[in-house]
């Protein structure tokens, strides 16, 4: 999985809403949470509301699924294996083939690997204040019926 900035435009979203036709071309898209070991990131003891609403949304809205599973890449004192399998409140969700995505206040539109959850929970990773805003009200990208997205 490669690294890209937080809050960067995310590089494929231009080529996909093109595809897909959905959303308009035009609309912004930022990255978050692609980290790799090589770079530096925020770090903080995570919230349990934002944990059980990223759990909810890594569970139950991914999007973007590709066919393979990316992996961890930070460092562990055992490598788990991909695909992660996280469980909470008795709900269990596979990470590491799908991305998930909310809308800022502001109308951008928010797209994390569904790797995030664990980057949280297990490195303590400290997503940008927009994201965790965005994923605690639950504004979470919906396409229209017939879209896949």
């Amino acid at each position: 999985m490669p690294y890209r900035h937080d809050l960067s435009p995310h590089p494929y979203f231009e080529a996909i809403s093109r595809i897909k036709g959905w959303p308009p071309p035009g609309t912004a898209a930022l990255t978050v949470g692609w980290l790799a070991p090589e770079h530096d990131f925020p770090t903080a003891l995570p919230d349990d509301a934002f944990v059980d609403a990223l759990f909810s949304l890594c569970a139950h809205h991914s999007v973007m699924r590709v066919r393979s599973y990316y992996g961890c890449l930070l460092p562990h004192a055992t490598r788990p294996a991909a695909p992660y399998v996280v469980r909470r409140g008795g709900e269990e969700a596979r990470l590491g083939s799908a991305e998930i995505g909310v809308v800022a206040a502001s109308g951008e539109l928010l797209l994390a690997p569904n790797l995030v959850f664990h980057y949280v929970e297990g490195h303590h990773y400290q997503p940008p204040e927009i994201f965790i805003e965005a994923v605690l009200a639950r504004r979470i990208i919906v396409p229209p019926a017939g879209v896949p997205f």
